[in-house]
Parts: C-alpha cells; sequence; structure tokens
C-alpha cells in the first residue's frame, strides 16, 4: 500500500454520505489515505491491525488460509464498505483481504480511536447493518453452492473477481473456493473456452463474452 498525500481528496471522500454514515466528523479524524494496487494485502491473517479502513473505490477478496495450508476465497468487498470490523472488535485478524483492483482506502488509527469507535452509537448502528450484510451474502453463497450447477457458480466467482476482463486465480485455489474437484472445474473451464466466452493465455483467462457470464450468474440472482 503506498500512503499518499491529497486533501482535495481526502476532503472530498470525508464530504461523502455514504462515509458520513460511520464517521462523523466532530469525532474522528486523522484519517490516513492509501491507494493499493491489484493483489495487494490490506489485512494478514492472524495478525493485528493498526487500522480499521473504509474502502472508497475499488474491490478486495477475502482469504482464509487453513491449518493444511489451503488458500479458500470467502468473499468479495465492493467499495464502498469497511474492512476490518471484526478485526476492530476481536482484536485480531481472522482472515487475509487482498485487493482485485487499484483501491482507494482511508485508515483510521484504532490505538487514537479504538475505545471511541466503540463507544459510538451510530457506528455500530451501522458497522451491525455492514455484518449483517456480509453474512447474508456468506449464506447466499453457501446456498448457491448446494443448488447450482458450477457453471452457474464459475461465472459469478469470475466476475467477481476478474480484474476488468483479466482473470487469473490459481485453478486449485478456486476449486477449494467452490467447494468442487480440480477436475470438474477443468472441465467446466475448458469448456468455456471452447464455448469462446473465456479466452485462455498460459495461466490467465480473458473475458471475451461477458454478456454469456452475466446470464450464466444471474440465474442464480433468483435467490
Amino acid at each position: 500500500m503506498k500512503r499518499i498525500d491529497d486533501n482535495t481528496l481526502l476532503e472530498a471522500i470525508t464530504n461523502k454520505p455514504d462515509f458520513l454514515s460511520f464517521f462523523s466528523k466532530d469525532k474522528y479524524s486523522d484519517f490516513i489515505l492509501f491507494r493499493c494496487e491489484g493483489s495487494e494485502t490490506v489485512l494478514r491473517q492472524s495478525e493485528k491491525s493498526d487500522y480499521l479502513f473504509y474502502l472508497y473505490s475499488g474491490k478486495c477478496k477475502v482469504i482464509a488460509y487453513t491449518e493444511n495450508g489451503k488458500a479458500i476465497i470467502i468473499n468479495n468487498l465492493t467499495a464502498p464498505c469497511l474492512i476490518g470490523e471484526i478485526e476492530l472488535i476481536n482484536k485480531d485478524n481472522p482472515f487475509t483481504v487482498e485487493t482485485i483492483e487499484e483501491s482507494i482506502l482511508l485508515a483510521l488509527p484504532l490505538n487514537k480511536y479504538r475505545d471511541t469507535l466503540l463507544h459510538d452509537s451510530n457506528f455500530l448502528f451501522h458497522l451491525c447493518s455492514s455484518l449483517a450484510q456480509k453474512e447474508r451474502k456468506t449464506v447466499v453463497a453457501y446456498t448457491h453452492s448446494v443448488s447450482y450447477p458450477l457453471e452457474n457458480r464459475l461465472a459469478h466467482f469470475i466476475l467477481d473477481y476478474a480484474q476488468e476482463d483479466v482473470f487469473k486465480i490459481k485453478k486449485v485455489v478456486i476449486a477449494e473456493s467452490l467447494g468442487v474437484s480440480y477436475r470438474h472445474l477443468e472441465t467446466v473451464m475448458s469448456n468455456l473456452v471452447k464455448q469462446g466466452v473465456l479466452r485462455k493465455e498460459k495461466m490467465t483467462y480473458y473475458i471475451k463474452d461477458r454478456d454469456r457470464l452475466s446470464t450464466l450468474a444471474k440465474a442464480m440472482e433468483l435467490f
């Protein structure tokens, strides 16, 4: 992450309604502005975080690393949203958070503001709402995993985690994240390439027919 000194941008972000729903200007200052490229780590699993983050623009993925070394992508985060709410309460990071694309984040130092945040009824109300939305998204994802064919779930996954039209995540990670065998995943991805939906170059896939992927993904939105 690269710290950027841009008071104009900082002032513009901190005056937006989405931001002010969490943070009243009379209680919080000292926000630090960061810019991240794709695939940069914002939070690292099991490590203490010094900041509560507000994702102003961009997307991130939430990754759980198991004791046997497997990486499972369990969620994606799209701006605007908080990053590190659980860490604020528990003081450690249960998951790793990485950017998917270039992102702008504001960071609030927890050593100064933790107690204020935990006694701020307005912030806590919106924090609960944020956590509830993420929980619902996780439940929906689980329901999809037992209710829809892999082709639909994979289309949704690709659209969630592609950087523009470029999709590059190890297949073993995709298979673990979607709860399918590597062989099954390979077959479905090969079929999408044959159908002209994706194009493969070495370890990278490129989206060639976004409309088809969107149609497959939207089939799950009936839930």
